[in-house]
Protein backbone atom coordinates (compact mmCIF):
# COMPACT_ATOMS: atom_id res chain seq x y z
CA UNK A 1 0.00 0.00 0.00
CA UNK A 2 1.34 3.72 -0.71
CA UNK A 3 2.19 5.30 1.78
CA UNK A 4 0.40 8.92 2.44
CA UNK A 5 2.21 12.22 3.93
CA UNK A 6 0.52 15.34 4.90
CA UNK A 7 3.17 18.32 5.36
CA UNK A 8 1.19 21.71 5.60
CA UNK A 9 1.01 24.85 7.66
CA UNK A 10 0.07 24.17 10.79
CA UNK A 11 -2.77 21.89 11.81
CA UNK A 12 -4.08 21.75 8.15
CA UNK A 13 -2.67 18.62 7.73
CA UNK A 14 -3.93 17.06 10.50
CA UNK A 15 -7.68 18.45 10.52
CA UNK A 16 -8.04 17.67 6.45
CA UNK A 17 -6.89 14.05 7.66
CA UNK A 18 -9.82 14.12 10.43
CA UNK A 19 -12.25 15.49 7.39
CA UNK A 20 -11.61 12.79 5.20
CA UNK A 21 -11.33 9.68 7.78
CA UNK A 22 -14.80 11.33 8.93
CA UNK A 23 -15.76 9.97 4.80
CA UNK A 24 -14.02 7.54 4.27
CA UNK A 25 -13.01 5.66 8.19
CA UNK A 26 -9.72 5.51 9.75
CA UNK A 27 -6.91 5.54 7.72
CA UNK A 28 -3.46 3.67 7.93
CA UNK A 29 0.20 4.24 6.55
CA UNK A 30 -0.94 8.08 6.46
CA UNK A 31 1.25 10.83 8.73
CA UNK A 32 0.54 14.21 9.37
CA UNK A 33 3.39 17.03 9.99
CA UNK A 34 2.37 20.74 10.65
CA UNK A 35 4.95 23.77 10.74
CA UNK A 36 3.81 25.89 13.57
CA UNK A 37 4.97 29.52 14.59
CA UNK A 38 8.76 29.62 15.79
CA UNK A 39 9.18 25.94 14.42
CA UNK A 40 12.62 25.06 12.92
CA UNK A 41 12.52 24.21 9.23
CA UNK A 42 15.16 22.19 9.69
CA UNK A 43 13.42 20.19 12.53
CA UNK A 44 10.74 19.48 10.02
CA UNK A 45 13.09 18.46 7.14
CA UNK A 46 14.23 15.72 9.73
CA UNK A 47 10.58 14.65 10.59
CA UNK A 48 9.88 14.98 6.68
CA UNK A 49 12.68 12.34 6.40
CA UNK A 50 11.92 10.38 8.82
CA UNK A 51 7.66 10.16 7.94
CA UNK A 52 8.67 9.38 4.38
CA UNK A 53 11.19 5.90 5.77
CA UNK A 54 8.64 4.83 7.65
CA UNK A 55 5.45 4.86 5.58
CA UNK A 56 7.95 3.62 2.57
CA UNK A 57 6.93 -0.68 2.49
CA UNK A 58 8.54 -0.99 -1.32
CA UNK A 59 5.09 0.42 -2.68
CA UNK A 60 6.20 4.26 -2.61
CA UNK A 61 4.87 7.37 -0.17
CA UNK A 62 2.74 10.51 -1.83
CA UNK A 63 3.83 13.43 0.13
CA UNK A 64 1.11 16.03 -0.24
CA UNK A 65 2.18 19.89 0.83
CA UNK A 66 -0.40 22.59 1.02
CA UNK A 67 1.32 25.43 -0.72
CA UNK A 68 3.65 25.82 -3.89
CA UNK A 69 6.48 27.96 -2.31
CA UNK A 70 5.51 27.47 0.93
CA UNK A 71 7.74 26.31 3.54
CA UNK A 72 6.63 22.77 3.85
CA UNK A 73 7.57 22.46 0.16
CA UNK A 74 11.14 23.88 0.36
CA UNK A 75 11.41 21.02 3.38
CA UNK A 76 10.03 18.50 1.56
CA UNK A 77 12.38 19.51 -1.98
CA UNK A 78 15.49 20.39 -0.05
CA UNK A 79 15.44 17.28 1.98
CA UNK A 80 14.71 15.30 -1.56
CA UNK A 81 18.07 14.21 -2.18
CA UNK A 82 18.68 12.67 1.26
CA UNK A 83 16.19 10.29 0.66
CA UNK A 84 16.93 8.97 -2.59
CA UNK A 85 16.67 5.44 -1.88
CA UNK A 86 12.73 6.03 -1.40
CA UNK A 87 10.44 5.92 -4.01
CA UNK A 88 7.91 9.08 -3.91
CA UNK A 89 6.44 12.12 -5.48
CA UNK A 90 5.03 15.58 -3.93
CA UNK A 91 2.01 17.14 -5.08
CA UNK A 92 1.35 20.72 -3.80
CA UNK A 93 -2.01 22.40 -3.20
CA UNK A 94 -3.76 19.39 -1.25
CA UNK A 95 -7.33 19.57 -0.97
CA UNK A 96 -9.98 17.05 0.04
CA UNK A 97 -11.27 15.36 -2.98
CA UNK A 98 -7.16 15.05 -3.99
CA UNK A 99 -6.69 13.20 -0.34
CA UNK A 100 -10.06 11.40 -0.90
CA UNK A 101 -8.43 10.05 -4.31
CA UNK A 102 -5.26 9.58 -2.71
CA UNK A 103 -7.00 7.36 -0.11
CA UNK A 104 -9.16 5.48 -2.00
CA UNK A 105 -6.81 4.35 -4.93
CA UNK A 106 -3.54 4.04 -3.38
CA UNK A 107 -3.99 0.09 -3.30
CA UNK A 108 -5.49 -0.20 -7.09
CA UNK A 109 -2.07 2.27 -9.16
CA UNK A 110 1.13 2.06 -9.06
CA UNK A 111 2.64 5.74 -7.17
CA UNK A 112 2.97 7.07 -10.79
CA UNK A 113 -0.54 6.47 -11.71
CA UNK A 114 -2.48 7.94 -8.26
CA UNK A 115 -0.21 10.86 -8.44
CA UNK A 116 -1.44 12.11 -11.70
CA UNK A 117 -4.96 10.93 -10.32
CA UNK A 118 -4.88 13.00 -7.79
CA UNK A 119 -3.85 15.81 -9.18
CA UNK A 120 -6.38 15.41 -11.59
CA UNK A 121 -9.21 14.94 -8.61
CA UNK A 122 -7.62 18.21 -7.04
CA UNK A 123 -8.24 20.33 -9.90
CA UNK A 124 -11.28 19.03 -11.22
CA UNK A 125 -12.85 19.23 -7.10
CA UNK A 126 -12.40 22.87 -7.61
CA UNK A 127 -15.55 24.49 -9.30
CA UNK A 128 -17.97 27.79 -8.95
CA UNK A 129 -21.43 27.00 -7.29
CA UNK A 130 -23.79 28.90 -9.89
CA UNK A 131 -21.47 27.93 -12.63
CA UNK A 132 -22.11 24.43 -11.72
CA UNK A 133 -26.19 25.28 -11.82
CA UNK A 134 -26.44 26.89 -14.95
CA UNK A 135 -24.50 23.99 -16.56
CA UNK A 136 -27.60 21.48 -14.98
CA UNK A 137 -29.94 23.45 -15.81
CA UNK A 138 -28.93 23.85 -20.00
Amino acid sequence: MIGILIVTHGKFSEEILKSAELIVGKQDKILTLGLHHGDSVEVLGDKVKESIKLLEDGQGVLVLVDLLGGSPYNVVALNSNKISDVKFKCITGVNLPMLLEAITMREAYELEELTVNCMEAGATGVKELFNEINAMIK
